[in-house]
């Protein structure tokens, strides 16, 4: 459950409030928030699944289109992991969909909410690491190959050795 101001949002409303209550145009990011209105597109079909007469009824699964390739409100370096990632079509859209719910516009919010943990991923840049970091990594390393040649040492030694059990 998410806040947004001072009222409790629960149901179906809370992933899109959690998405509206969040910083907007970071630069670190990698892309910007909210979503450009003009950036991606929904489209309805049917659900499979349970859910009785309701799924045969109503179209509730929500497919969420993007075009990723040439967005300025990604970052270069977001488009280009995601590409590698050979997660678009040829033409360059993403599709997301989302059919967990009976209701379609808790469908459409989870769609945004994917799309969001999706660039977050893909717009993540690991930190470097320090040289005391490095340091502790190569003296673990030197721990490794140590332990590794005294067990090689005592497997040879085992062999050379005759014993009467």
């Amino acid at each position: 459950m998410s806040l947004l101001g001072s009222t409790r949002v629960i149901g179906f409303a809370a992933p899109l409030a959690r998405l509206l209550s969040l910083s907007r145009g970071d630069e670190e990011r990698g892309f910007t928030f909210p979503f450009p209105k003009h950036s991606y597109q929904f489209s309805h079909m049917r659900s499979s699944g349970p859910g009785g007469q309701n799924v045969n009824r109503r179209n509730t699964k929500a497919a969420l289109k993007v075009k990723i390739t040439g967005a300025k409100w990604i970052s270069e370096r977001t488009i280009a992991s995601i590409t590698e990632s050979n997660l678009l079509d040829k033409n360059g859209f993403l599709t997301i969909t989302c059919q967990g719910s009976r209701n379609q516009s808790e469908n459409n919010a989870e769609c945004l909410v994917k799309l969001e943990g999706l660039l977050h991923k893909h717009s993540y840049v690991a930190p470097e690491p320090t040289a005391e970091e490095l340091a502790l990594k190569e003296k673990q390393a030197a721990a490794r190959k140590e332990r590794w040649k005294q067990i090689q040492r005592t497997k040879k030694y085992l062999r050379k050795r005759d014993f009467d059990w």
